[in-house]
């Protein structure tokens, strides 16, 4: 049960004071009956509270590998341990597993091999069915060159499986937030109950207390500040709980994203080798500030600092955030658009933006643009990285692995608002083609189809703010 740690309100040292008036004065006892039966309901029964189910070990010590995939992050761990090696971890192993999964150089399946196929694993003898083909397939992925193209296969199979697990994951997410709104709902409503029946008590007795001795009157005016004051902490106190509750949700959608963007993105090392292309762009910046708005995992980040330009990234997920700090880069958790506000005009000599313009309505996006082109200095430069929807298969599949993009922005269009947005020598970066993917074959026919499906992926639009 989940319970608030604040002391309850204590209602019995002034109930006693009442009484004593009302056998003083033989009042009618039945407002004694009111303060039993709020006492009796000033503890609500609260709901219970998982966000995932518990682990239950089997007696026959044979498993599905569904049977673990089911559970994420710090209780994945300790039920693969349960499961394969019938103990749990100890504080060295946790700590180091966790990291692994969480900085996606592991995932679920390699850490149950890891387990499955120890000496200590074999040992205990545990089977666990389905395991061995994915254990194979994901050691194939981590082969260089070939293992790259493994992983995709597999992203595109296992694409429908992934959709609907978000589906599944998301109505999962809204019944807990409801436990969570019921939850508050109910602490709200006692404690409103609470504060009406006292003061319904208080002012019922109020022409009594004008008769009884002096020392009784002071003494139920002490009570009765007291219990205000009471009060007053109580709410303060509630208002903290309701917070807190709150930020557990925001915590675990951002580790939800995170996650997402691991498996979907590519790896750090990946991901740092294809910005490098960009320093030439950003090298006359090193005399001035480099905002990268969206920092992610902060691998361009990174690779600004290594060149010695001074650079700032943008972001709000607070797990990206902190392993972006783990790392000794600067980034602020804040709003793109609430940062770029706080920044003075022509204080910044360039803007990069990896993946994030398709974030955004078409609105925001032309607000983006101007708040850029405003905190540019002259001859400032901004580079925007995006999918490229003219490759089919990015336009129609790709594209749609992140539920948070909003649409595809086509690179003429992306050109046409550059221009009209105040920036000159505009230019377009078609970037990451498959030429693997590409089909054998020789004339206009075959180059358009590999044109459509494994041509660039992506696409960087640069720009320069006009100098005066």
């Amino acid at each position: 049960m989940i319970k608030p740690e604040r002391p309850r309100i204590e209602i019995d040292d002034l109930t006693a004071v009442i009484r004593e008036i009302i056998a003083a004065q033989k009042h009618d006892a039945s407002n004694g009956a009111i303060a039993r039966e709020t006492a009796a309901k000033a503890t609500p029964n609260f709901p219970q509270l998982k966000l995932q189910p518990d682990f239950q070990p089997r007696s026959n010590q044979r498993y599905h590998i569904s049977d673990l995939l089911r559970y994420h992050d710090r209780t994945f761990v300790d039920s693969a341990y349960r499961a394969i090696l019938k103990r749990p971890p100890d504080g060295t192993e946790f700590a180091r597993d966790l990291k692994r999964l969480q900085s996606g150089v592991f995932d679920k399946i390699d850490l149950l091999a890891a387990l499955r196929y120890s000496n200590e694993g074999k040992a205990k003898g545990v089977e666990v069915d389905g395991l061995t083909v994915p254990a194979l397939v994901r050691r194939l992925g981590h082969v260089p060159i070939v293992g790259y193209f493994v992983r995709l296969a597999i992203a595109l199979v296992r694409l429908p499986k992934q959709l609907r697990d978000q589906r599944e994951f998301d109505s999962y997410l809204l019944a807990q937030n409801q436990q969570i709104a019921d939850f508050v709902n109910i602490i709200t409503a006692r404690f409103d109950e609470t504060t009406a029946k006292l003061q319904q008590l208080v002012d019922e007795h109020n022409t009594e207390t004008l008769k009884i001795e002096p020392r009784i009157a002071e003494q139920i005016a002490f009570e009765k500040a007291s219990m205000v004051n009471r009060i007053r902490v109580e709410a303060e106190q509630l208002q903290v709980l309701i917070k807190e509750l709150q930020a557990r949700g925001q915590i675990h959608d951002d580790e939800l994203y995170a996650a997402l963007e691991d498996r979907f993105r590519g790896s750090r090392e990946e991901i740092k080798e294809r910005c490098r292309m960009y320093l030439p762009y950003v090298e006359p910046a090193r005399d001035g500030l480099v905002i990268d708005l969206g920092s992610g995992r902060g691998e361009w980040l990174e690779l600004l600092n290594e060149a010695g330009i001074k650079a700032r990234g943008v972001e709000q997920n607070r797990v990206s955030v902190e392993r972006c700090r783990e790392r000794g880069l600067e980034v602020v958790d804040d709003d793109v658009f609430a940062h770029l506000r706080s920044l003075p005009d022509e204080s910044v000599a360039a803007v990069t933006g990896f993946h994030i313009i398709e974030h955004v309505t078409i609105d925001a996006l032309l607000t983006l643009l101007d708040e850029v082109v405003r905190v540019l200095r002259p001859g400032g430069l901004v580079i925007f990285e995006t999918p490229n929807p003219e490759n089919v298969t990015v336009g129609s599949n790709f594209f749609y692995l992140d539920p948070t993009h909003h649409h595809p922005l086509p690179s003429e269009l992306m050109q046409f608002l550059f221009e009209a947005r105040g920036f000159e020598r505009v230019e377009v970066l078609n970037l990451h083609p498959w030429d693997a993917g590409r089909v054998a074959g020789e004339g206009e026919l075959a180059e358009r189809f590999n044109g459509f499906f494994f041509g660039p992926m992506d696409y960087a639009i640069l720009g320069w703010k006009i100098r005066k």
